[in-house]
């Protein structure tokens, strides 16, 4: 199985239904947006949350509902389109049809609409819910459409004029204990002159033809509900309230949707993330590490997550998701933490830029599982998540990721372990020093194997490996607790009296006296410790002049007791462990990790690299139990081979023209390029009858291709093929 997961996408070129189409000639897809059709009496919710897998709408329903439709931008043409998701007697889903069933629905809006918005609002049970409208905008375009639900077409038969230039979009609707439509909903948009940012609002009334009558008349009014001078608000998220979220002891967006806003930098304005709340026009922090272009929430709403805006530093290494709790603020809603308690990212995902993020509340997703692996098979398992998320790349692929774990999902299931270790202690030299290696450049001293044994304990999200030396006793057995998911496959040393990573070959100087600078790395240096000068230059090499030992240990260096006679020249310096905790551990990944006497237990943690399945609380990264009898020798070490299969839950488009690959379409160029992201547990016909059954999909738009692709997260596999549209992947253009 190839590290990432490869997903065919096949492009539906035929249908048989009478009522949607499975071609649109999509061009320019740039955003999508779910929505759901209404009642007859006016109800929010159009699919009985009774027909949820065991009529559990707390697992089938949150971020799941409602999602009848998916309406997406056709900018080149200027307008939108809309996958039916569900059609009573019909398998599969398409394009819907105009009243001329000969031609798929067009809905003509503004000229190239690239932002979509839908009512955001939240049932009895927290769930998502949707209203009478989806509206649609362009960046820097002075014009918002409003498209009725019910109606399918722009209302009034054109777009409604705006204050200023776009720069983002949303709307909420406050529903009530009754669960209908209330008789208002309020829509936001983002405005920028160029001077001043400013969010407005117009509250529509949700009875379609008194807003159709409206926009004919020109009579949508839009009220400024805040303005902030010198910097655009390039991104807006509607956060559903959270009845004990809270800002320095008072209830805070506790009853009410309040508003996300985050804006650029300019050359006198810093950027900024704020959570403000419209009925009191207060705005909290959201303390984010850096800019954030995009948002995306669940529908719990207890965290929001961001990208960061990699034009802040200038290139990818400091972009990535983030998130922040949205819970208790004091100055400011605080930085969420990962799994371990250390601060969430940035997650980075690929080595391309982010370019869309989804969140699923209490979502599927399927991974492989250890519980029928026999001669190197995996079994597959449907693995969910409190808050599953998505990111889509540049680089063609959708990842997931934990958003509680704060770690990308893992899809090989097997455990990391040490898979071989050997020992290497030096020789003597004639002068009676040791080493690893002769005075003429040969090999000295000794190596040899060890014996590993790791049981395969299904059960456990860990493994124990037990490191015996040839011809010893359980004394000198060396035992590594490893949880999964926490390195990547590397090295790991245990040196006896080991030169101190970050302390090798550093420079110095006469003028030095007894004080070495050590950059920061100090704290890895114990008082006794010894440390060897040497005299040359990078032409004829370098040589040990003499030794000193480690006196005292300040801010950025270290002082020696004297420097040792003939070292007058001295240029370069190296510490090395003495006889307290003279174990030094590094990994040639991971670096420095700590030291240790012999005999003791050495306790070490970081960041998960990667979730893997079936793990849902933390543990120690690594317990080493070091042993009485440890290689004897100064530098002595035993290296552990330890062996991880960390495989990020990847899916991309295949546009290869041959193999076992399907093609989404034969005009897809090789670099596929996904936008804007949605996830959702949707609904489709179970039986080709009128049975409805749910499952969890993404879907996301694909500039480069024009066309959306859905990806299934609850498909069946033999294991090791490629996914095809029989396992519910596909591509609708």
């Amino acid at each position: 199985m190839k590290r990432s997961l490869l997903l065919a996408l096949l492009a539906l070129t035929a249908c048989t239904q009478t009522t949607a189409s499975a071609g649109a000639n999509l061009i320019g897809t740039h955003d999508l947006v779910f929505v759901d059709e209404l009642e007859p009496d006016g109800t929010v919710a159009r699919i009985d949350f009774t027909d949820a897998p065991n009529g559990d709408f707390s697992i089938a329903g949150v971020n799941g509902m409602p999602s009848r439709f998916l309406y997406v931008t056709s900018a080149d043409t200027s307008e939108l389109r809309v996958l039916a998701m569900y059609t009573e007697n019909v398998s599969g889903r398409g394009f819907v049809r105009a009243p001329n069933p000969l031609e798929t629905l067009s809905i003509p809006v503004l000229d190239r609409p690239t932002l979509l918005a839908a009512d955001e609002g939240r049932n009895r049970n927290g769930q998502r819910a949707t209203g009478s409208y989806v509206y649609a905008a362009r960046p820097g375009g002075s014009q918002v459409s409003i498209v009725g639900v019910k109606a399918n077409r722009q209302l009034g038969g054109r777009p409604v004029p705006l204050p200023a230039p776009v720069s983002a979009i949303g709307a909420a609707m406050q529903i009530g204990a009754d669960q209908q439509v209330p008789a208002t909903t309020q829509l936001y948009v983002a405005t920028w002159d160029g001077s001043v940012s400013s969010l407005y609002r117009a509250t529509l009334d949700t009875d379609a033809s008194v807003v159709d009558a409206q926009v004919r008349d020109g009579k949508v009014a839009f009220t400024r509900v805040t303005l902030l001078q010198g910097t655009p608000i390039g991104a807006m998220q509607l956060v559903a309230p959270l009845a004990s979220r809270t800002n320095d002891g008072a209830p805070f967006c506790a009853t009410e949707f309040c508003v996300a806003l985050a804006t650029r930098a300019t050359a006198t304005v810093a950027a900024s993330s704020v959570l403000f709340e419209p009925s009191t026009g207060k705005s909290v922090a959201l303390k984010f590490p850096g800019p954030i272009r995009k948002f995306a929430v669940g529908a719990i709403t207890g965290r929001i997550y961001g990208l960061l805006d990699e034009a802040a530093c200038g290139g990818l290494q400091c972009g990535g998701v983030v998130s922040v709790d949205l819970v208790s603020s004091l100055s400011g809603f605080p930085r969420s933490k990962d799994a371990l308690g250390h601060d969430f990212g940035p997650l980075r995902v690929s080595s391309g830029l982010p370019t869309g993020i989804a969140i699923g509340q209490n979502a599927q997703v399927q991974q492989t599982t250890e519980e029928t692996l026999d001669g190197g098979s995996l079994g597959y398992v449907l693995q969910r998540y409190d808050e599953l998320g998505a990111v889509a790349s540049s680089d063609g692929f959708i990842t997931y990721f934990s958003g509680l774990a704060g770690s990308v999902i893992d899809f090989d299931a097997r455990r990391a372990g040490v898979a071989s270790a050997f020992i290497r202690t030096p020789g003597t030299l004639p002068d009676g020093g040791t080493s690893f290696v002769t005075e003429d450049g040969g090999t000295l001293g000794s190596l040899v194997s060890a014996t590993v044994d790791t049981p395969r304990v299904v059960a456990n999200t860990y493994r124990v490996s037990t490191v015996t030396p040839p011809d010893q006793t359980e004394a000198a057995a060396w035992v590594l607790d490893i949880s999964d998911g926490a390195f990547s496959t590397q090295e790991l040393v245990v040196a006896n009296q080991g030169q101190i990573p970050g302390l090798v070959s550093l420079p110095t100087s006469i003028a030095d006296g007894v004080r070495l600078a050590t950059g920061g790395a100090e704290s890895r240096v114990l008082v006794g410790d010894g440390v060897r000068f040497e005299t040359g230059n990078d032409t004829d090499g370098y040589v040990e002049c003499g030794r000193g030992v480690v006196s005292l240990i300040g801010g950025g260096f270290i002082e020696v007791y004297a420097v040792p006679a003939g070292c007058d020249a001295r240029v370069r310096f190296t510490v090395r462990a003495g006889t307290s905790k003279p174990l030094v551990i590094a990994g040639d990944l991971e670096g420095y990790m700590g030291r240790v006497n012999p005999g003791e237990v050495f306790h070490y943690d970081r960041p998960l690299v990667i979730i893997p399945a079936e793990v849902t609380t933390a543990r120690t990264s690594l317990t080493l139990t070091t042993p009485r009898l440890v290689p004897v020798g100064e530098g002595a070490f035993i290296d552990f081979n330890l062996q991880s299969y960390i495989s990020p839950l990847s899916v991309q488009i295949d546009t290869a023209s041959g193999g076992t690959m399907i093609k989404c379409s034969s005009q897809l160029s090789a670099q596929v390029v996904f936008g804007n992201l949605a996830m959702l547990l949707g609904p489709y016909n179970a039986n080709s009858q009128s049975e409805v059954g749910f499952n969890w999909g993404t879907f996301a738009v694909v500039p480069s291709g024009n066309a959306v692709a859905e990806i299934n997260h609850g498909y069946t596999r033999a294991g090791g093929t490629a996914l095809t549209n029989t396992d519910n992947a596909a591509c609708y253009r």
